[in-house]
């Protein structure tokens, strides 16, 4: 019994069979070619994340100083800042900084932003805020100065 199994085991061995070259180069290339389109994609999506990322957190910041100013009976103010390389924008409650927000890397202001002012009345000057990126895509937050109403565009 133990010369059969003997005789089997070497059997296979004999007719076990690896991939051949071009098999193997084949897959090489394969992988070859995704990593390179996923390395030339990749950083124009960040880009567009980034951009995305920023114009949704302005729009979400301008919403809850909208309802701070209007559930405290305070004033608030957004100031936009554009210096060479920082783009930021502060947020004050009644003149006191509460916390400054930096766009990342390549995402920046198009133009001067006009400041917005927040009172208990609920009322501020309406404004087109525009983010653009380096490859020149932009997104804008607007806020319509009858109703109050801010969306992302």
């Amino acid at each position: 019994m133990p010369q059969k199994i003997k005789i089997e085991m070497s059997k296979l061995r004999n007719d076990a069979r690896g991939f051949t070259l071009v098999e193997l180069l084949m897959v090489l290339i394969l992988l070859s070619g995704a990593g390179f389109v996923l390395l030339i994609k990749l950083p124009i999506n960040f880009e567009q994340q980034h951009l995305a990322l920023a114009s949704t957190q302005l729009l979400e910041e301008i919403r809850d100083v909208r309802q701070e100013a209007l559930a405290e009976n305070n004033w608030y103010e957004i100031k936009f800042y554009l210096q060479n390389g920082d783009h930021h924008y502060q947020i004050l409650r009644q003149g006191t900084k509460v916390k400054d927000i930096y766009l990342k890397d390549g995402i920046q202001f198009v133009g001067q932003p006009v400041n917005l002012m927040f009172n208990a009345t609920g009322k501020s000057v309406g404004t087109t805020i525009i983010l653009t990126s380096s490859s020149g895509e932009r997104k804008s937050v607007v806020v319509a100065p009858v109703g109050m109403r801010i969306r992302e565009k």
